[in-house]
């Protein structure tokens, strides 16, 4: 079982992959910005719920960080 992270959802569609969580942010950096380990740690915990939960193929998008939520 895998879940991919990805920073572009219209790629994921095109892949048809099993479990993906889609973000906001850039590519290269799709856990998240350098440094921000709290916005990283969202972001890996919701890959393994993703993963724990999704039944079937399933795209997730996660929301966008609350502004001034850098940790």
């Amino acid at each position: 079982m895998s879940v991919f992270v990805r920073a572009l959802r219209h790629v994921a569609v095109r892949l048809r992959l099993p479990r993906v969580l889609v973000t906001p942010h850039l590519m290269g950096r799709t856990i998240g910005p350098v440094g921000d380990r709290r916005r990283q740690r969202q972001v890996v915990e919701a890959a393994l719920r993703l993963l724990e939960e999704a039944d079937e193929p399933t795209i997730v998008d996660l929301a966008p960080p609350a502004e001034g939520a850098a940790g």
